[in-house]
């Protein structure tokens, strides 16, 4: 069935229906890391590879099962080293067989030992041949332990492997290595001495020692191209004529060099064999001849296409060499190694591809490579550069091919040029024009042009206005821009003209949306029958969010909740309607099985927030909260942001005269501006600030987290008397400095680096591509003994992203992503930063919010750097106990890092000014200062 919905997936894409190919094929996914994703199959079978990346980067899948499915995509691409960079710092056990796989592909036997050694049984994993190769291999390395327990672990051809095990592991050939070989028998020969000279030295032993010699020295120096010649000349000739000898043979020398091989043998394995060593780095015009003489004598499938266009794709094909050329011009079979959009689109190998297709193809081979890679741009969204010559014949073939019209339309909508845009659309017939429009629309929102994507479906309304492709375009920019009335409106028009076309539920939220935006949300009067009576010590907090998920949101609420039991309140919480633990992986604990009770209302089978309207989610949300308030008797209700967690609450505790404070800790609808800008003053964003400023002006008290919030809200005209800031902290005991963990620097291969280290949720906001850019140029001056690192901790919608960013830049070994790690585990994470930059950029939400995270890197005693937004400069006296530096600035940011390099003394003032200030045993008397001004004086 998976598989079938991934076909009906492709098709309509192929129709041009990207959202419903995309939901479709969101279906057949299995959702679980690990899985089998059939429904992939069939796009990987047509090597659409880059149009599932794309497709999957617009599902708003969870960010771990995203980057697994990635790994899935660039591993069956045979970018294995692609692959395992986006998977290998994730510790989930259902990785396990695809890491071992990934491992054993790239030789890598001594990390898939490290597998077995923690108790999985990786030979289950393998073919039967890859587990003979896997043995032999150890066998070599005198792994016997390793290969002993995972034989006896494994439950798959484990009589032939005990068998072979049992046979072999008192063979000669695998009790020495060429080290103490040449060491022992050889009376430690000179190992750089003439290859005539050392095989002299082997004649000379008796006849064992002599074809181990042979083995060992085949096996030993064929790596290196200038030793291939020698080899070939003086010692193959001994293994061809003692074939018993051949298993022994490196799989790969046996492909190399010059082995009488029986015509048995599969030449079509032969020449994946060497792509794939030729792949690892280890090509040599030696092995590229051997691929040019294997060719004529194999039926290439898309494995061997694959595997050549990923050699290009990796800078190990040279276009320029003659012998590459010579390769590609004597078999056109080769042609389809450029049916890729890929190619001509990479910034490292587009200009080059399209030269040498140019110059070395017919004209009628390049129109079909050209075809080819245009129809796939179709299903690309991302913006990309053409090279020259494909370009060229883009804009010939536009006026005559409505696919080329669409291609060259995106890149001059992308790149501003009005004036082609314009007169290619204007030469086109009314009904085209349509369809034009209607795909710029939908390519510019998926690039998030939305300002430019909202005006191709109102260039395409006046063409035509009663078309269901139309209206769904100025629905879908009208929504996420946050025009709520003209969303309304063309949900009407939708509604009455293709009624099939609305999504179930999505007219209603934009109904009540529509109302509540023109008419404040009243709650429902109680009934008669309530009495209520406070018991005078309880504080119901009412939060977004509550542990066990862990982000800067929960931590503070757990530090806060915790500590007010120490004044003698009695402490309740719950979180909001429609979440759950489990929304984020996290087991939902009982009533009472934290530190304080804690409900979690859930119900989010029926009330999702962003799938609920919104007067329903109110007045549902209110009856919840209700019983909880008749059940635990709070005196006070504090609830935290947003207003959508907080106005409900604050209504309530007005209507039973129950005390309130609303704790703002964000203006969200800032957050949205700063991933979407054409949000900014739209109809949600002023009804979103206008019920944030209800909440603080419904409650008692209001505390804001930094003073540049309580500044925002005075001007908003909130009274300056009812804002306490009560700003963030962190429990000083807890984070404290360390010495380095050796594990983690040794599990991240961070030895003798320079670790610069962000821990903490990972948004399009916090600036990190700055710190990624920064590495690497820094790197590249060659000025510094040691390496600069980047250590990434944490998770977040942006981090499929940076991930990508790094991948492209070819940073993997200097930017290491670990995803989430647990709570308890973040110190020995920060033990090993050397400098914590906080490089926020320039943006509203980033003036106004003061992150935990900051404080944390100072507790633990780290060399922090901040950009020169408000709220940051709140929290680091500049020179004193951190360092600023001009936001969105790269150069100045370089400088700050060399500037604090030596500078010890920040990190020791920056600790001691966190203890003294800003552990939560001080500030937690300002909250109870607020409670007191409630009179809610607890025992």
């Amino acid at each position: 069935m998976r598989y079938l919905q991934g076909i009906i997936s492709y098709v309509t894409l192929k129709y041009n229906m990207p959202v419903v190919s995309r939901h479709i094929l969101k279906l057949s996914l299995s959702k679980k890391i690990g899985g089998q994703e059939p429904g992939l199959s069939f796009f990987l079978r047509k090597s659409e590879h880059l149009t599932l990346m794309d497709l999957i980067d617009n599902m708003r899948l969870q960010n771990d099962y995203e980057a697994y499915l990635k790994a899935l995509i660039l591993r069956h691409e045979k970018n294995y080293k692609g692959s395992l960079e986006m998977v290998a710092n994730d510790r989930n056990k259902a990785l396990v067989p695809f890491k071992t796989k990934l491992y054993y592909n790239l030789k890598r036997y001594d990390d898939v030992v490290h597998i077995a050694d923690s108790g999985y049984d990786v030979l289950a994993e393998l073919t039967e041949e890859q587990q003979l190769i896997l043995v032999r291999n150890l066998m070599k390395d005198n792994q016997y332990e390793s290969i002993e327990k995972m034989i006896e672990r494994t439950s798959k051809n484990k009589m032939q492997l005990e068998e072979l095990y049992h046979q072999e592991k008192d063979d000669l050939y695998y009790q020495y290595s060429w080290s103490q070989y040449r060491t022992m028998i050889l009376e430690d020969i000179d190992p750089n001495a003439p290859f005539s000279e050392i095989k002299a030295a082997i004649d000379a032993t008796d006849d064992n020692m002599r074809d181990l010699g042979y083995v060992l020295v085949i096996n030993n120096y064929f790596v290196k191209e200038q030793n291939l010649d020698d080899l070939n000349q003086l010692f193959v000739d001994y293994i061809n004529n003692n074939e018993k000898l051949f298993k022994y043979i490196d799989p790969i020398a046996v492909d190399t060099l010059d082995f009488n091989l029986s015509a048995n043998d599969k030449k079509s394995d032969r020449l994946q064999n060497l792509l794939n060593y030729y792949h690892f780095g280890k090509g040599t015009k030696m092995l590229m001849n051997k691929i040019m003489k294997l060719l004529p004598e194999v039926t290439l499938n898309a494995q061997h296409i694959m595997s050549i266009r990923r050699l290009v794709l990796d800078g190990h094909l040279n276009f320029n060499d003659s012998v590459i050329k010579k390769m590609f011009n004597s078999d056109k079979r080769l042609e389809n190694v450029f049916h890729s959009a890929t190619l001509f689109i990479d910034e490292e190998t587009r200009s080059m591809t399209d030269k040498f297709v140019h110059h070395n193809f017919s004209t009628r081979e390049r129109t079909r490579i050209y075809n080819t890679v245009i129809n796939q741009l179709q299903r690309v969204n991302k913006r990309y550069e053409l090279p020259f010559y494909i370009f060229s014949y883009l804009e010939k073939t536009a006026a005559r091919k409505q696919n080329h019209t669409y291609i060259l339309a995106r890149f001059y909508a992308t790149e501003d040029q009005k004036e082609k845009l314009n007169s290619l659309i204007l030469s086109n017939t009314l009904d085209k024009q349509l369809k034009i429009h209607i795909n710029l629309s939908m390519y510019l929102f998926n690039l998030k042009m939305y300002a430019s994507s909202l005006q191709h479906a109102r260039e395409a309304y006046n063409i035509k206005p009663n078309n269901a492709d139309v209206l769904r375009s100025l629905i879908r920019s009208h929504h996420v821009m946050g025009n709520i009335d003209e969303r309304y409106k063309m949900l009407q028009e939708m509604r009455k003209q293709f009624p099939s076309r609305v999504y179930p539920g999505e007219f209603l939220m934009a109904e009540q949306e529509h109302e509540l935006f023109h008419s404040e949300w009243q709650p429902k009067p109680l009934t008669d029958d309530i009495i209520y009576k406070d018991d005078g010590k309880t504080v119901l907090f009412v939060l977004n969010k509550a542990m066990p998920a862990i982000n800067g949101y929960t931590i503070r609420t757990n530090e806060i909740v915790s500590r007010v039991r120490d004044y003698g309140y009695r402490p309740v919480a719950t979180s909001r309607l429609g979440w759950s633990p489990e929304h984020e992986n996290y087991t939902k604990p009982g009533l009472d099985e934290g530190d304080y009770r804690t409900y979690y209302i859930d119900k989010s089978d029926k009330y999702l927030t962003n799938r609920t309207p919104m007067r329903k989610y109110f007045n549902v949300y209110k009856e919840e909260l209700l019983k909880i308030v008749l059940k635990e008797k709070p005196g006070v209700i504090h609830a935290a942001s947003n207003f959508q967690n907080a106005l409900p609450a604050i209504r309530l505790g007005n209507q039973m005269n129950i005390k309130t404070i609303y704790e703002v800790r964000g203006l969200w609808h800032h957050t949205q501006t700063s991933k979407v800008p054409e949000f900014f003053n739209s109809d949600r964003f002023n009804m979103q600030e206008q019920y944030e400023i209800l909440c603080c002006e419904y409650a008692d008290e209001v505390i804001v987290i930094s003073e540049s919030l309580r500044e925002y809200l005075i001007l908003k005209g909130i009274k300056a008397e009812k804002i306490t800031v009560l700003p963030n902290g962190v429990d000083s005991e807890v984070l404290s400095p360390l010495e380095k963990s050796n594990d983690i620097l040794e599990r991240y291969q961070l030895e003798d680096s320079i670790v610069l280290g962000f821990i903490g949720s990972i948004t399009n906001y916090e600036g990190i591509e700055l710190i990624i850019d920064t590495v690497e140029a820094l790197n590249s001056t060659g000025e510094y003994k040691q390496r600069f690192k980047l250590l990434v901790v944490g998770d977040g919608q942006h981090r499929a992203t940076l991930q990508r960013k790094v991948l492209d830049q070819n940073l993997s070994d200097d930017i290491i992503f670990t995803g989430k790690v647990p709570f308890e585990t973040v110190k020995d994470y920060y033990s090993v930063i050397d400098i914590a930059p906080f490089p926020r950029q320039d943006k509203l939400v980033c003036q106004l919010v003061t992150p935990i995270k900051t404080y944390e890197a100072m507790a633990m005693g780290k060399r922090v750097i901040v950009s020169d937004v408000n709220a940051l400069k709140e929290m680091v006296i500049d020179q004193v106990n951190g360092v600023y530096f001009e936001a969105d600035n790269q150069e100045a940011f370089e400088k700050t890092v060399i500037s604090v390099l030596n500078n010890d003394s920040i990190g020791e003032s920056a600790r001691e000014w966190v203890v003294d200030n800003r552990d939560w045993s001080v500030l937690l008397k300002k909250l109870v200062k607020v409670y007191e001004k409630l009179d809610i004086k607890a025992n």
